[in-house]
């Protein structure tokens, strides 16, 4: 049976949007689904149980955000989506000139021809390698309901990020700071490290009418084959297993279900998918038609929308800088 995408929609005030981040992530709002109770972030060694596994996406967001100006005139921004070869990425362009196959730009700070076009992104081949670009001119690239400001980007990446390139965030991680991994882990838990690399389409919402018409995004993961390992292990044990964000939950039950450590996931979960191996989710409030909202209707039914509505009620904050909801994977 078809889902109609409107089960995804509900109402979320501006307000309720984080426009700043914790800086002091453990003060962060944690609401507990089946009790309702909400507590913060550094009271979370008080409610599981003794030992659990984390599963934490370590993939780190790039400073793909390139804006300058051209030497004919007027600002370009490029915006990197992903780097093919030392100096071929795939991009957005925003700039007021009309945009066409091998059209040649000189910039302030490089020069770059479009080598490709497929709908609204480009292939472009640069005069500098992507990476040094990046590294002496990109910005974070904040989620567009974000309002850019300098001082929040540091804040933008999980404190444990490590490799991987991401264009956004795996924001579940934000609420774990080192020395709360810490503190976990000399209370017996374990921690696994996955990369999955995030990429913008996880803000496209959803317009189709029907969840099975819409294009989810591809991403590329890759988990470690010693670490999946004990993963299994722990779920043989009886262990209870967190994923920490969608993005984590996505890729390891990509894994499980292909067998391969390594590649390119599409995974669509549905509201009736069965998830295998977490017992527990941990995430932030997601977007309205967000497509990640039909993980957390898989995880949790679709009483997932009282939930939110209490939440908004309780004066959470929602989305990338807001708080999280822990819940207990429904059998």
């Amino acid at each position: 049976m078809p889902f109609k995408s409107s089960i995804f929609d509900y109402h979320l005030p501006p307000e309720s949007i984080n426009q700043n981040p914790y800086k002091d992530p453990n003060k962060s709002q944690l609401l507990i689904a089946n009790t309702r109770d909400i507590i913060t972030f550094e009271n979370l060694p008080s409610i599981i149980k003794t030992p659990s596994l984390f599963i934490l996406n370590k993939s780190t967001v790039k400073n793909v955000r390139v804006k300058t100006n051209k030497l004919t005139g007027g600002s370009i921004e490029i915006f990197f989506l992903e780097i093919l070869e030392d100096k071929i990425a795939k991009c957005l362009i925003k700039s007021s000139d009309k945009k066409h196959l091998n059209k040649h730009y000189k910039l302030n700070i490089f020069d770059f021809d479009i080598i490709n076009i497929n709908n609204d992104t480009f292939h472009i081949k640069t005069s500098l390698n992507i990476e040094e670009i990046l590294s002496k001119h990109g910005k974070t690239p904040l989620p567009p309901y974000i309002e850019d400001d300098e001082y929040k980007y540091k804040y933008y990446n999980n404190q444990f990020s490590n490799g991987g390139f991401s264009v956004a965030s795996p924001t579940a991680g934000l609420h774990f700071t080192n020395d709360l991994i810490e503190r976990l882990k000399k209370d017996g838990h374990e921690f696994v490290y996955i990369n999955l690399d995030v990429n913008i389409d996880t803000f496209k919402p959803i317009t189709s009418e029907y969840l099975e018409h819409h294009n989810i995004h591809e991403e590329k993961y890759r988990v470690l084959e010693d670490d999946f390992n004990k993963i299994l292990k722990a779920k043989d044990l009886g262990v209870d297993i967190y994923c920490v964000g969608t993005t984590s939950l996505r890729t390891i039950e990509t894994v499980y279900l292909t067998n391969k450590l390594d590649g390119k996931t599409d995974y669509f979960i549905f509201p009736d998918t069965k998830i295998s191996i977490p017992d527990y989710l941990i995430t932030n409030f997601h977007a309205p038609k967000s497509s990640l909202l039909s993980i957390v209707s898989a995880v949790y039914g679709k009483e997932w929308i009282d939930l939110y509505k209490y939440a908004l009620d309780s004066d959470m904050k929602f989305l990338s800088f807001g708080d999280a909801v822990i819940f207990e994977v429904n059998e």
